[in-house]
């Protein structure tokens, strides 16, 4: 295990980037400029100062138009058409657009951190080694191809003409809160739990990680973050196909931000709104905090709200972000 942890994920790994020969695949990831900011490209930022804090609608600038596509398209070729779109030409249409979202939600953050810098600065932030981008590509594109067909064997009808509810930020908000409470649990269970310590071990050995390290782990635990957890929430919480869809977007988008490490105080777009009067909302600095401990020793287990672990105990302190150290008069385009 020791030898893994050498290779993996760390400070100064991406020199790889400066040079003029690269394959293929590190090559399309060097043009698309999606490779996270090493501390040398990130901004300076002084611990002491106020950080940046942006509301939930704020960020909806950004996702939003990109999340409602697949629907728009669904419903104008059911008003011409009179019928829906193939299955097959629906999943192209949801695994393209969430590709997208996905690899222009790291271009946006990774602008966050060239303008605000990272949280808990004064340490490396860890960058992708040459050997590990191929995993880091094939976790991009299955779970780009996951989801989509997750929410096709889920609810998808081609009898149903393309709907969305009047009530879709509060099917959006109570989906989120079952997906975090079954993703708490079973998180929870791998740190607390000595025989599931190793399912989760991997992830943990980027003790500060950036967007592209997001899915960063082995193949049992990638499986049930992309496909396990959002499939049990479902059936607790069943919502219908372009209200699925939809949330699958906003979920790839604030699952990219939790692994950001991007100095700025923002929320999840889908229940921030809701939680951040009471003080449950989860920011960036939330699950960066819970990285920097390994087994026993973390907290924050949720991943989109901090209402499970305020209701259970884990909820922990933040260091930067805290009320006081907050401006609201910043903006948020990078």
């Amino acid at each position: 295990m020791s030898s893994k942890v050498r290779r993996g994920p760390r400070p100064g790994a991406d020199t790889w980037k400066h040079e003029r020969k690269l394959p293929f695949l590190h090559w399309g990831f060097k043009l698309f400029n999606i490779l996270p900011p090493n501390q040398q490209e990130a901004f300076k930022a002084d611990p002491e100062s106020k950080m940046p804090a942006f509301s939930e609608f704020n960020q909806l600038i950004f996702p939003a138009p990109i999340a409602f596509v697949p629907f728009l398209v669904r419903y104008v070729y059911y008003q011409y058409y009179q019928e829906v779109p193939s299955v097959m030409v629906t999943w192209l249409m949801i695994f393209f657009g969430i590709l997208t979202l996905g690899m222009m939600s790291i271009h946006e953050y990774n602008g966050y951190v060239r303008k605000y810098g990272y949280l808990d600065a004064n340490s490396g932030r860890d960058t992708v080694p040459f050997e590990l981008m191929p995993k880091v590509a094939f976790e991009i594109f299955t779970a780009s191809m996951m989801r989509p067909t997750m929410a096709i064997i889920a609810c998808y009808d081609p009898k149903q003409p393309p709907s969305l509810s009047f009530w879709l930020p509060l099917q959006l908000f109570m989906l989120t809160l079952a997906e975090d409470f079954t993703y708490y649990w079973l998180h929870r269970l791998c740190h607390e739990a000595e025989s599931c310590w190793h399912i989760h071990r991997l992830h943990h050995t980027t003790k500060h990680p950036t967007t592209m390290l997001l899915g960063y782990a082995d193949h049992f635990q990638e499986f049930v973050d992309l496909v396990g957890s959002p499939m049990i929430s479902w059936t607790m919480c069943p919502l219908g196909f372009d209200e699925t869809v939809v949330w699958l977007f906003f979920l790839t988008y604030v699952q990219l931000g939790g692994h950001c490490g991007a100095r700025v105080h923002m929320g999840s777009v889908m229940t921030g709104p809701y939680l951040r009067l009471f003080g449950l909302d989860l920011v960036v600095e939330d699950h960066d905090l819970h990285h920097r401990h390994g087994w026993k020793d973390a907290y924050n287990y949720g991943k989109q709200t901090r209402f499970w672990d305020s209701l259970y105990g884990t909820a922990g302190d933040r260091v930067e972000g805290f009320d006081q150290n907050l401006d609201w008069n910043v903006g948020l385009r990078p």
